[in-house]
């Protein structure tokens, strides 16, 4: 079992060793020590080896690890239905305490007696290291056993690549810093061994930091680390080195990583210096034309926008230019131009999104001028245009026939989205239009009675997942469903069960996946899938944090789904990481001291800052969920930008608003999860449960 990776003094001896030459085990190895008088009683481990076990993790956790060697090895001799867990826990053990050669032979009787455990792709990526320290030539085939191993994960990988970066670093410097840049890519604790190598590596062969092709992939991959101001400096350097005609890339990126310093004007002109080096077709024009539209100075996007049509008509984001055109045109008040650009996008577009974009505006300018009655038969044609936009077509047609006072064709509308799309986001408005409520769903009932054979018969996986969760540790169980699940086929009738299986290890996130993919084959009722798609995940978390905020428990889960999926170790490119996806920045804003990223993937640290920062939002926008959730996504200077071209707009006008495609989706998204949470568990007022003790529950609960 992973129980914690190298420490700090091991991996630094192990890159000097590498760099000068030595990689003998004499340089890395200690005597090993004795084994500690603090060994477990008898009583404890014959009346309860679980418990043991448990405390055996914990200890290594806390990196007590002679304690818990200790009770491990006891383990290992008496509790056999986790025999490869207390394997691979005390090789990882040895490996902290430098006796190589025990770790290695703890992970080889791992890898020949349990060739099906989990802990095969850590087992061998650890194998890797140890043959490494020891000068074992079987270093880079346990790399890369491990690289192919079923079930290896981003640290097993981080790891193993590692070892090939080590092996190379003195012959192959420049492929061991492409190696230690692809690991800090994966995240992780190898990532920040690999970032620790690279350094050193760095300074042992300076010559690395003369190539332009390395120092613009080191700059890209700072930029992910989130170290901007080393970031730039490594841009700028590989932009100077790099040969006129080939500076394009590097100065693109040195100027994304201005953006995001906030230079803005500095990135203007890195933009520009980049575009007359890469020519027309070259995408520097197009990203600082992009970057300027977005910042509202369409007076200087339109000008490059049109520029790059006339130099490059085949250029490759030439539908995306029609488009922002269109987009400028409108926002200026030229209606006819903004429709000839979108008009051309729905000509010529291979592009979906672009598209559906492109017809909504064509709708949305009749509407926002007034011209109700045409834009009722546009939104008309939107709606029959095809599945993604129907529920929206058919509101705004209400909408637009409301304004054309006729009030019976926009019942009529409103009551054709109840019908059509009841639990959409459109259907919750359509609803406060007509002040009725659309029919409930059946109230969500999880799966009952027992797995079937199939599942239970495949042994191994299937009694470690129940032992592990007998012993209350649901992320290790839910490991053992994830091995399970890859065995098993797709639909067949074990699948289900995993579903319920996930649910009772407090695995949200894994059970929702699957309902979802469950979800497009009608397996299973839609009242059982529920409970699996919209689940009460952390309930008495985020329900108590959520009071403490004066937030609906629902809106907070509504807000989970969608930014995490419920996975508490979720991490976004944009670095934001846990259940509600928060900067470490905006997190320790909120906290008022330095909050990290490991911090984050904590969910009573995540969701209790979290909410506390929804909170903060709906306060600054005096209780506007649809502002709040906008400011979440994209940030308040968005939407004080779009609060200054819809002013005094009604919510439903707001959203649409939204220059953002992702933000837009987002708010739409969040508020479609809200309404089907609010039906199945019930809002204020209301008393929708499972069953009689649910209901029970709830009311001593609320």
């Amino acid at each position: 079992m992973w129980v914690g990776g190298e420490s700090a003094g091991v991996r630094a001896l192990l890159v000097a060793a590498l760099l000068t030459g030595g990689c003998g085990r004499e340089s890395l190895q200690r005597p090993a020590v004795a084994t500690p008088e603090t060994t477990p009683t008898s009583a404890q481990l014959t009346s309860d080896p679980r418990a043991l076990f448990v405390e055996a993790v914990t200890l290594a956790a806390h990196r007590d690890d002679d304690a818990a060697r200790a009770r491990f090895l006891i383990l290992l001799e008496s509790y056999p239905a986790l025999e490869d867990y207390h394997l691979s826990s005390l090789a990882e053990l040895s490996e902290r305490a430098r006796r190589y050669d025990e770790a290695a032979r703890f992970d080889d009787r791992l890898l020949a007696t349990h060739p099906d455990s989990v802990w095969i792709p850590r087992a061998l990526a650890r194998r890797a290291r140890v043959a490494l320290a020891l000068g074992d030539p079987r270093a880079e085939e346990f790399a890369d056993r491990t690289l192919g191993a079923a079930g290896s994960d981003n640290e097993s990988r981080g790891y193993a690549l590692l070892v090939q970066a080590d092996m190379r670093a003195r012959e192959d410097p420049e492929a061991a810093y492409g190696l230690y840049q692809q690991i800090r890519k994966l995240r992780g604790s190898a990532a920040g061994t690999a970032r620790e190598h690279a350094t050193a590596l760095e300074h042992a062969v300076p010559w690395l930091l003369e190539d332009p092709d390395l120092l613009l992939a080191e700059g890209r991959v700072l930029m992910l680390e989130g170290r901007l101001d080393l970031a730039e400096s490594r841009l700028e350097a590989s932009a100077t080195l790099a040969a006129v005609g080939a500076r394009g890339d590097a100065l693109r990126a040195l100027a994304r990583t201005q953006q995001l310093q906030g230079k803005i004007e500095e990135a203007v002109d890195t933009y520009r210096d980049a575009a007359r080096d890469e020519g027309p077709r070259g995408m520097a024009a197009f990203d600082l034309a992009t970057m300027l539209w977005n910042r509202d100075r369409d007076g200087e996007a339109r000008p490059l926008f049109e520029q790059l049509l006339r130099d490059a008509p085949a250029h490759p984001k030439r539908d995306t230019i029609e488009y922002s055109l269109g987009r400028i045109a409108e926002h200026e008040g030229n209606e006819a131009l903004a429709a000839s650009h979108y008009h051309r996008v729905l000509a010529v577009s291979g592009d979906a999104d672009l598209v559906r974009d492109a017809r909504w505006r064509i709708a949305w300018m009749p509407y926002a001028a007034g011209r109700f009655t045409e834009a009722a038969s546009a939104f008309a044609d939107l709606a029959r245009a095809g599945e993604a936009d129907r529920d929206a077509g058919l509101y705004w047609q209400g909408r637009a026939r409301a304004g054309a006072a006729d009030p019976d064709g926009a019942t009529r509308a409103f009551d054709e989205v109840l019908v059509v799309a009841p639990e959409t986001y459109y259907a919750d408005l359509a609803e406060l239009r007509l002040g009725v409520t659309a029919p409930l769903p059946a109230p969500p009932v999880p799966l009952s009675g027992d797995p079937p054979p199939s599942l239970t018969f495949r042994t191994y996986h299937w009694s470690r997942s129940e032992e592990l969760r007998g012993a209350g540790l649901d992320r290790l169980a839910a490991r053992e469903l994830d091995a399970l699940a890859r065995e098993l086929a797709a639909g067949g009738e074990s699948e289900p069960f995993l579903l319920e299986a996930y649910r009772r290890v407090e695995a949200p996130s894994r059970a929702l996946r699957l309902a979802t993919r469950m979800e497009k084959t009608a397996a299973l009722p839609g009242a059982t899938l529920a409970s699996y798609l919209y689940p009460r995940a952390y309930w008495p978390l985020v329900r108590d944090e959520a009071t403490r905020r004066r937030l609906d428990p629902y809106l907070v889960l509504a807000l989970m789904r969608q930014e995490s999926v419920f996975d508490p170790e979720a991490a976004s490119p944009a670095a934001a990481f846990g259940l509600m996806q928060l900067l470490s920045r905006t997190a320790s804003d909120v906290a008022g001291s330095e909050v990290r990223s490991h911090d984050l993937m904590q969910p009573p640290t995540n969701v209790r800052l979290g909410t506390s920062y929804l909170r903060s939002l709906l306060d600054r926008y005096d209780g506007n969920v649809v502002k709040a959730l906008a400011a979440y996504n994209a940030g308040e200077d968005a939407v004080a930008k779009w609060e200054s071209r819809m002013p005094g707009a009604d919510p439903d006008e707001f959203v649409e608003s939204i220059s953002y495609r992702e933000t837009r989706r987002y708010v739409k998204a969040v508020l479609a999860n809200y309404r089907r949470y609010r039906r199945l568990y019930g809002a204020p007022g209301e008393l929708r449960a499972l069953d009689t003790e649910t209901r029970a529950s709830r009311d001593v609960d609320q």
